[in-house]
């Protein structure tokens, strides 16, 4: 009794389980017939029994797709399991999206008999992932738009930091040598008829102030200036500039230069005004004698810049640098900004009596 009820009730069991799934099942012969199909895959299709047994597959399908189904019933008769997916429509003429799997059956004698697959509609799920992709790339241009944005504001912040510092180097320096002239002239008006040398005392130093104040005017517009890189070279323009620097403040200048490769243009200018500013620094405050400087491309692909001085240095502990970074110190800030400006880093070592190092390097693979 138990051996004749076990197999229908085997049998029962896997009908119940096939009927309930979520997703369409369906038995197809050698020839690719439709022989049995559960009542989901008539709800997902919109046919009845009748309209799907004893039909072949593919002449339910459009042209391409019914390529893609004949190939992988190939596949299936070679004895592998396939999972693709397919583009159909409904009776009604609805689009769906099907995920197929495909298994092979084979009689007792391991012949191919046919096949059963499952189908699964993943039309919302492929709609969803459509407007995720579409959404992910509307973020891309959005993040491209704001990098855009934050360039030109760090843009922003080098230049008004530039500006700041040489306003602050004009008033500190050639307005008030003027600011002086002119009230040495106004002295000599006064004494012109009382006192004659007093006045020819008084204009020898307004003499010695105003070519004062246009060594500080020619330093400031040497400043404001950028080499033309194109014509002269950047190596040639960087050595002419530290030979011009040495002549002028008396210290003295090591260039140690190995470029690999060239360098864009906005990375030479970018460089350039960093060595400037550290150079200036060096200049106003440092009371170096010496200054070496290396300039390298790596096997990375980065171009590193180092500018040590052997002067007064400074504690970094009780600097500017942990007060807010570089608090007011423009040089400082101004070489900062330009260096993240290329996409770089800007670091600085520094200690007391024991001269300043600072240190950048630059992708030039970005």
């Amino acid at each position: 009794m138990n051996g004749v009820g076990e197999p229908w009730e085997l049998a029962r069991k896997c009908r119940v389980l096939v009927e309930n799934m979520g997703q369409g099942v369906c038995l197809l012969n050698r020839n690719m017939e439709i022989s049995f199909v559960n009542d989901k895959l008539l709800e997902l299709s919109g046919y009845n029994r009748d309209e799907l047994l004893g039909k072949k597959v593919p002449t339910l399908f459009e042209d391409m797709n019914r390529r893609i189904l004949r190939v992988e019933f190939k596949k299936r008769l070679k004895g592998k399991l396939t999972t693709y997916a397919i583009s159909a429509k409904t009776k009604q003429g609805k689009d769906l999206l099907l995920s197929i799997s495909g298994v092979p059956l084979f009689d007792k004698e391991g012949k191919f008999n046919g096949s059963f697959a499952i189908l699964s509609d993943i039309t919302e799920r492929k709609r969803l992932q459509d407007k995720l992709e579409e959404r992910a790339a509307e973020l891309e241009k959005e993040v491209e738009k704001r990098t855009g944005h934050l360039v030109e504001l760090y843009r922003g912040v080098a230049v008004t930091e530039e500006r700041n510092r040489l306003a602050q180097e004009i008033h500190d320096g050639l307005a008030q040598n003027l600011a002086t002239s002119l009230l040495n002239i106004e002295l000599c008006e006064r004494l012109v008829d009382g006192d004659p040398k007093k006045v020819k005392k008084e204009l020898w130093k307004l003499r010695k102030a105003l070519a004062k104040s246009i060594k500080a005017t020619r330093q400031v517009i040497f400043e404001l200036r950028l080499p033309k890189f194109h014509r002269t070279g950047f190596a040639t323009v960087l050595k002419q500039y530290l030979d011009e620097f040495c002549k002028k403040t008396g210290i003295e200048c090591s260039l140690n230069l190995k470029l690999d490769e060239s360098l864009p243009v906005k990375i030479q200018v970018g460089i350039y005004r960093i060595i400037r500013e550290a150079m200036n620094n060096i200049r106003k405050h440092a009371l170096a004698k010496h200054v070496d400087m290396k300039l390298r491309t790596d096997k990375e692909g980065s171009l590193r810049l180092s500018i040590e001085d052997d002067g007064k240095g400074f504690d970094l502990r009780r600097s500017a640098w942990t007060q807010r970074k570089y608090g007011t110190n423009f040089g400082l800030t101004g070489m900062e900004q330009q260096a993240k400006l290329l996409g770089g880093t800007f670091t600085i070592e520094s200690v007391k009596r024991r001269g300043t190092r600072i240190k950048v390097k630059v992708s030039l693979r970005r």
